[in-house]
């Protein structure tokens, strides 16, 4: 009787088994497959799940994230606080489908900012700084991510697919002078992919649009004027105040459109273990900065073309996956100022604008080379992960405010190294460690100034916030070292899902700073989710 109860104890804890998880991270199962990191959705279809439970692969996360410290860029703030959630699934619904998805938020508090008035202006065809250092001031954000993409073979190795993604975003400065902003960014993307022989093929079309509107308001004293500078590059441009009729007038709302159109191609070969890969990419931008209405002013237009080429080298066995990437990007940005006039005709004003004027134009390339390793596999999971990656950057900008003009060259090397021991223990439970660091240093000539002639009398000259300048500059060139230390524990509820907690602290520490309100900066966070 021990012998039979004994027996249907084996048989059952055999049958659970086979329900479980195959899998014990997220990550880990989408690892080998590198066509899923391209912009073409149709290379969904290349995802081929190892067994029954890796058929849909997901994971949902909250965290906490903060940091404090002088070492920053002038945009962030000393102390700031971050309150994350997100989902992501990957989904092969049947022989022919594969579905991917996923969801963001993020909500921001930031003290002491100040700086650019733009979300992200790192994209930004040119900038608008607050003209002194004395009116920091508590700033929020809050943004919102939804994205969707399938790709479906068809039959002979074709597949087409399909990308949306739309992003929302909102920010508020609470301190004069005051300004909200309000972001939208769509994304779309049509792609089809041909597989033969190992042979792979695709093409895909790209769109994005995005709008960043800001309002300028002034709630406390009146009787103070605030300035702001309009930054064409390199910290040179025109000063302006709220009470005036430019870039930074209170009058109206303000939106800066951007649109961008682009092609992607791919190209790869497998033969068993070994798989090669790339993708080259190129699309176009334009926009401007105002309103195209008779009555309110267009300011500013932009356009520009990116390239970008990413490749990989890669051996995947059920034990081991060893990948070699590398990248290449390479950006030219013109920006031109519009000349107008205000006429009137019989009492109705209209805008009239003439001739633009070049303000500034940025030429920027960007090289990555990395190499990953992975083994000691167990259910998709490596015992061991070790990263190792080389970037440079280089940018150089050209600001005109005819006749003056400013040069700035600015180049930046970055090495970074990852190392990662994952345990797999008793009861499905897995205990992960993670070390990390990295070391940059740059160099080049913060600004070069000139002129095109001998100025009239009469011209203004450019404005210059020195200061901020060289804060700028050494933010991006000094040099830097950071330590960081992550640690992991993750654990089965049920036969389907795992839940998981993640807790890292990242230092760093900079050298040679003059400029900058502090040489160290902390960060930390926290992480609680599920995956099944």
């Amino acid at each position: 009787m021990k012998r039979s109860v004994s027996i249907i104890i084996i048989l059952l804890f055999v049958g659970f088994r086979s329900l479980a998880l195959s899998w014990l991270d997220y990550d880990q199962v989408l690892a080998p497959w590198s066509w899923l990191a391209t912009d073409n959705p149709a290379a969904l279809v290349t995802y081929q799940p190892a067994d029954s439970t890796q058929r849909l692969v997901a994971d949902a996360a909250v965290g906490v994230f903060t940091g404090h410290g002088h070492l920053a860029s002038l945009e962030a703030s000393p102390h700031e606080w971050n309150a994350k959630g997100a989902a992501q699934a990957v989904f092969r619904s049947s022989s022919r489908v594969v579905m991917r998805g996923g969801m963001d938020y993020r909500h921001c508090w930031g003290s002491d900012a100040c700086g650019s008035v733009w979300m992200e202006p790192g994209q930004m065809p040119f900038d608008m700084v607050e003209y002194t250092d004395t009116t920091r001031g508590n700033i929020r954000q809050e943004r919102y991510g939804l994205n969707g993409a399938v790709g479906v073979e068809v039959g002979r190795g074709l597949s087409f697919g399909g990308r949306f993604a739309y992003a929302s975003a909102s920010s508020t400065k609470q301190k004069d002078p005051r300004h909200t902003n309000s972001l939208m960014e769509l994304d779309v993307r049509a792609g089809v992919m041909w597989q033969h022989r190992g042979l792979v093929i695709g093409a895909a079309y790209l769109m994005r649009r995005f709008t960043e509107a800001v309002q300028f308001r002034t709630y406390g004293r009146t009787d103070r004027t605030y300035g702001y500078l309009v930054d064409f590059g390199a910290t040179y441009g025109r000063s302006e105040t709220t009470d005036g009729k430019g870039y930074t007038s209170s009058d109206n709302e303000k939106p800066l459109l951007d649109m961008r159109h682009g092609l992607a191609i791919e190209a790869g070969y497998h033969y068993g273990n070994y798989s090669v890969g790339g993708e080259w990419r190129w699309h176009h931008r334009a926009g401007h900065y105002g309103v195209q209405s008779p009555s309110f002013v267009d300011f500013n237009k932009h356009h520009g073309d990116s390239w970008s080429l990413n490749g990989w080298l890669q051996r995947n066995t059920s034990e081991t996956l060893l990948k070699i990437n590398f990248g290449w990007t390479h950006d030219n940005l013109r920006d031109y100022e519009r000349t107008y006039a205000i006429v009137s005709h019989e009492g109705v004003s209209d805008i009239e604008y003439f001739d633009d004027r070049l303000s500034g134009k940025r030429q920027s390339y960007s090289y990555m080379v990395g190499a990953q390793a992975h083994w000691g596999i167990q259910r998709s999971l490596a015992a061991w992960q070790a990263k190792v990656q080389v970037d440079y950057h280089n940018d150089d900008v050209t600001s005109v405010v005819y006749p003056y003009y400013r040069l700035q060259h600015v180049h930046v090397t970055s090495v970074s190294a990852d190392l990662t021991r994952n345990w797999l223990v008793t009861g499905d439970r897995v205990w992960s460690l993670a070390v990390g660091t990295m070391w940059s240093r740059g160099g080049g000539t913060p600004a070069s100034d000139s002129t095109f002639g001998t100025p009239a009398d009469g011209n203004t000259p450019p404005a210059l916030l020195t200061e901020t300048l060289m804060r700028r500059y050494e933010w991006i060139v000094a040099p830097r070292m950071s330590a960081s230390l992550g640690v992991r524990h993750s654990f089965p509820v049920g036969k389907k899902v795992r839940i998981y907690t993640d807790a890292r602290y990242g230092y760093t520490h900079a050298w040679e700073i003059q400029y900058c309100r502090g040489n160290h900066r902390h960060q930390a966070s926290l992480t609680v989710g599920c995956q099944f």
